[in-house]
């Protein structure tokens, strides 16, 4: 058996530039361009952004593109198009002519915004005195001659504008889900709708949207609704903005393609957390035609009390769970009415002890509902009991809260890139466009043995592969490494390359 010491070491290791070798670390691209295509996304951008001024330069499509490409092959923020800018041969894989360089896309975005380019005098002013300070390394500091103006109320991109993003958005949602398997976005005879808020943590004080939240920090407000994992809306807000407010607003922009793609007569099931258990909410969820199981801790004071009212043969023994560190516990359910509200809803309560709680001293949770029995998967409730499968079916909902990490880990969301709220809109628009489709790749081209894998693992495995170009007539060959790629590795590729022709 070969040792460490067995192996022949060069007794150096020497560099240079070849003039005559030309290749790309980026040749796996090819299969984002093979999903683009399918997907008809530069179609999609050539209809639905709005157009730059006339000789502005780059397009919004190709500055979109290169951006939207940019964040799905790890780049981040305004600046997310240099890994391609830098690789001709990528570009060229892409049909890009060129890339706009980060301060291009910063005026691309504005023009997607609708906000003017910020005129120094304006928005800067001269700094004050500052002690004499150190850096890192020792040398002197400088001080900035000038400090942005933050302005009082934050600065929104234009009403006009933002329709077209959140009408561009819906087109690539629809894409998107045409292309993703059913079982993707169904569950027991439902399309399975998930909406949420994410705050976003911002450090300084440039930030025009930026409010104090509960734990201190300053944050910025990102509200989604998906439909399955694919965004179908969303809005980001200044930090104070409430969530059950504005959640209503998603509903009416989303539901009309959420009816498309869950059918005339298809069911559709919202799932919310406890921020969302407003009467406004549940009537628009209900005038969309969804049914729902919405979170009700948001009431916990009254609903405990109403819980304790309750007969002890009305709660159901539903033994010990390991796994959530459960001795005990039970479930019951009975009807409510919040104030305020016309019409009452089915409260789901269940309570639980854990290892050391005393005994009689229980904690809480609450679901609400109008599913009535018969309604919910017959086999479901036969098996489990009508309580037990609302919770089951609400349970679904910590798996789906796992597709942020595709927008905020995978490309660069936790991080807002521009301090002006309304580039910030902007450019989330887009890279929600990016993360669906992202959700394309990791649910349906990969081949079924790798299905949900993730997106920086994705980057790795299928599109960081070393390749170089060959070009016939008006096709372009991406000659792939096929030395130092193990064979399963290219055997899955060429699966979903296949399968990208198929979308």
């Amino acid at each position: 058996m070969k040792t460490q010491g067995d192996t022949k070491r060069p007794h150096c290791v020497k560099a240079e530039f070849d003039p005559d070798f030309s290749a790309t670390p980026l040749g796996g691209v090819a299969l984002a361009e093979k999903t683009f295509r399918s997907l008809g996304l530069r179609r999609v951008l050539n209809k639905h952004l709005p157009e730059r001024p006339k000789g502005a330069g780059f397009s919004a499509c190709d500055g979109a593109l290169a951006l939207m490409t940019g964040l799905l092959l790890g780049g981040r923020g305004i600046a997310a198009a240099e890994v391609l800018r830098q690789d001709s041969l990528a570009m060229e894989i892409l049909g890009l002519a060129g890339v706009a360089s980060s301060p291009t896309m910063y005026r691309i975005l504005c023009d997607l915004s609708g906000l003017s380019e910020r005129v120094g005098a304006e928005w800067y002013e001269p700094n004050g005195p500052a002690l004499a300070a150190l850096d890192m390394l020792g040398g002197e500091r400088i001080t900035p001659a000038t400090r942005r103006i933050v302005p009082d109320e934050a600065e929104h991109g234009s009403p006009q504008r933002l329709e077209a993003l959140s009408v561009f958005l819906q087109a690539v949602a629809r894409v998107c889900l045409n292309a993703l398997p059913r079982e993707i976005v169904r569950q027991h005879g439902w399309s399975v709708v998930f909406g949420d808020g994410t705050d976003l943590e911002v450090e300084g004080n440039c930030f025009d949207a930026a409010r104090m939240g509960r734990n201190g920090k300053r944050l910025i407000r990102w509200l989604t609704l998906m439909m399955g994992p694919v965004i179908v809306s969303q809005r980001l807000m200044e930090g104070n903005k409430d969530e059950g407010v504005n959640m209503p607003d998603l509903i009416e922009e989303g539901r009309s393609l959420v009816r498309e793609t869950a059918g005339k007569k298809g069911r559709v099931l919202a799932l919310l957390d406890a921020a969302y258990f407003e009467r406004r909410v549940v009537e628009t969820i209900e005038t969309a035609g969804w049914d729902f199981i919405i979170c009700a801790n948001q009431q916990r004071n009254v609903l405990e009390r109403l819980a304790q009212e309750q007969p002890d043969f009305v709660w159901q023994e539903t033994g010990p769970d390991a796994r959530r560190g459960w001795i005990e516990s039970q479930m019951a359910c009975f009807t409510h009415m919040p104030e305020g509200w016309a019409k009452a809803v089915t409260i789901v309560a269940r309570r639980w002890r854990e290892e050391g709680d005393l005994p009689g001293v229980w904690r809480w949770s609450f679901l609400s509902t109008r599913l009535e029995p018969e309604e919910l998967p017959c086999d479901l409730r036969k098996k489990h009991g009508y309580a037990s499968s609302i919770w089951m079916l609400y349970g679904t909902k910590q798996g789906r809260e796992t597709h942020y990490k595709t927008p905020l880990c995978d490309l660069g969301l936790h991080h807002p890139p521009s301090c002006r709220l309304g580039l910030n809109q902007a450019f989330y628009a887009l890279a929600a466009a990016a993360s669906n489709v992202a959700m394309v790749l990791r649910y349906r081209v990969v081949d079924k043995t790798e299905r949900g894998i993730e997106l920086w693992r994705l980057r790795q495995r299928y599109l960081q592969m070393a390749g170089y170009l060959v070009r016939t007539g008006r096709t372009l060959w991406v000659e792939l490494s096929g030395v130092s790629v193990d064979a399963l590795r290219q055997t899955l590729w060429q699966r979903a390359f296949a399968e990208a022709g198929r979308l």
